[in-house]
């Protein structure tokens, strides 16, 4: 029993650094669905953390002795997510990667890719919907793909970094809803977009370098905040 209790206590110290920072779900999000619909795009030799919104769907179809039923969805378990290059891994919020219609969840992509890694891997997210017609409840296993991570590593990423760096958003996250946003590089448009990808009116105030903009009347959540500057964009996430 000793022995048991020291491996978990070590696990624990082990996995608690991996998994301490995990993804915050955005609970703005009202409508069923994975968002975004692509993951962010990694470089080479630079840390990786992306997530995915989840939110489940209510009722479904389904076929039970040939006939078709509908059914509502208790909850869906995610259970793995497919393709993902080594070293890098998958953690959930709920933790035990469940996810039901009444709360919206998420999936943090993390990981270290490599100069050997550049390429594109195709993702694909292994579910268990349980579903429950009448007074059956039946497992329904499924398999969502179509989502691609590409590496890049032609020495981009170090010129994008610099860039992306010299970009200040503070405060982020901001408690009523207004950021100040000082650059050093030339901006030529910024947009801001929901995580389902609808733009979001917003007021602007422009001085020199430093730009503050209001997001006080949208919702709580998670942002988009993309600019654009010489021909490039960039894109960050802000929370209000």
């Amino acid at each position: 029993m000793k022995k048991i209790y020291l491996t978990l206590i070590l696990l624990g110290l082990i996995m608690g650094p991996i998994f301490g920072q995990i993804c915050t779900p955005d609970n703005s999000i009202t409508q069923s669905g994975v968002y975004p619909d692509q993951p962010d795009t990694a470089y080479a030799g630079q840390d990786y953390d992306f997530s995915f919104q989840i939110l489940t769907i209510k009722d479904t179809a389904v076929v039970f002795g040939g006939t078709p039923l509908t059914a509502t969805i208790d909850s869906v378990i995610v259970n793995d997510v497919l393709g993902l290059p080594a070293s890098f891994y998958y953690a959930c919020n709920p933790s035990n990667c469940t996810y039901t219609y009444k709360a919206v969840g998420c999936i943090s992509l993390k990981g270290n890719p490599t100069q050997s890694q550049v390429g594109t891997y195709d993702i694909k997210i292994a579910t268990t919907a349980y579903a429950t017609a009448g007074i059956l409840k039946l497992p329904v296993p499924d398999t969502t793909d179509g989502y691609q991570l590409v590496i890049k590593g032609d020495g981009s990423a170090s010129i994008f970094e610099s860039n992306l760096n010299a970009i200040n958003i503070y405060p982020n996250p901001s408690s009523d809803g207004v950021f100040m946003l000082h650059t050093s590089v030339p901006i030529t448009s910024i947009e801001i977009h929901n995580v389902q990808g609808k733009s979001i009116l917003f007021k602007e105030e422009h001085n020199g370098s430093t730009y503050s903009f209001d997001l006080s009347n949208t919702p709580s959540g998670i942002y988009l905040l993309k600019m654009v500057y010489d021909g490039k964009q960039i894109i960050k996430k802000i929370i209000h």
